[in-house]
């Protein structure tokens, strides 16, 4: 692995809150004597030890490991994005050696796509996000969503008159905006009738949908075991849980080193497709 790529990553240990203190300090002792290029930041709690890495060429694994053999009542994840590579992995640190290991490529890119956005409070609430491409010279698809309520969207323009659908749930477009233009205050109109979307393209959103969660979002209502380290991480920076939530590792990165609880603005959309921001806004969000 070259050094010079930048790796975010996050070693959480938890269990018997008792022996944190002293597995705290005997981790701070180890890594001491760990070369790594680097820092970290902590955030523990009552509950778990949580260390934030920021490193190049490597992460100081063998003093979790060392540790993890002098408390085996203690439970030790690491999770890393090292985005220049384009992968991610996950691995349980058990007996001094890593175990339950998974790494894979981050999927399409979608960390950098064109035409994402994402505007997020200073608590984290996700105020609005979306992922849109375009199908011909008047007319683009996606998927919208918020904290609370998600959509797939298809919005064409012509000249300055512009249409939106959006559906609610089923493979049907169920709302409909007519806008003279990305500012025009428009109501919103339900569908007379059903009107079904069409199954490829249908296909195509769906798959653009759940490839921007698994990459961007995790879930309130999703299993336990799959959101225990956002779930606490959440805790420990002070943010607020919704039904829909941004990962802390995206957070991070895009915030970059701003403030940690100050709104953010994140886009790829090219200047020339604001409109289309304008108009969920507007209409939708």
């Amino acid at each position: 692995m070259s050094a010079d790529l930048l790796i975010h990553a996050t070693l959480t240990v938890s269990g018997d809150s008792a022996l944190l203190p002293a597995a705290d300090a005997r981790i701070k002792a180890l890594l001491v004597g760990e070369i790594f290029e680097g820092g970290f930041e902590e955030h523990h709690g009552d509950d778990a030890l949580s260390y934030d890495f920021k490193v190049r060429g490597g992460v100081p694994f063998p003093a979790f490991a060392l540790a993890s053999q002098e408390f085996p009542q203690l439970a030790v994840v690491a999770e890393w994005v090292n985005v220049a590579a384009g992968r991610r992995g996950r691995a349980r640190i058990a007996d001094g050696k890593i175990v339950d290991h998974t790494e894979d490529l981050i999927a399409t890119g979608i960390a950098d796509a064109a035409n994402r956005y994402f505007d997020i409070a200073a608590d984290s609430t996700l105020q609005l996000a979306f992922a849109v491409v375009r199908r011909d010279r008047r007319l683009w698809s996606g998927y919208v969503l918020n904290h609370e309520r998600d959509a797939l969207f298809e919005i064409s323009r012509d000249d300055e008159a512009i249409e939106l659908r959006v559906t609610e749930g089923a493979a049907e477009w169920a709302c409909v905006w007519s806008l003279r233009g990305p500012d025009d205050e428009a109501m919103a109109q339900a569908c007379d009738s059903p009107q079904p979307v069409d199954q490829v393209l249908y296909g195509e959103m769906e798959r653009l949908a759940q490839d921007f969660v698994a990459e961007w979002i995790w879930l309130r209502d999703a299993p336990a075991t799959e959101t225990a380290i956002e779930r606490d991480r959440y805790g420990r920076y002070g943010y607020t849980v919704r039904d829909a939530n941004v990962r802390v590792a995206r957070l991070q990165r895009i915030r970059g080193d701003a403030d940690m609880h100050q709104p953010l603005l994140y886009s790829t959309l090219e200047a020339e497709n604001d409109w289309i921001r304008a108009v969920l806004q507007r209409c939708w969000a």
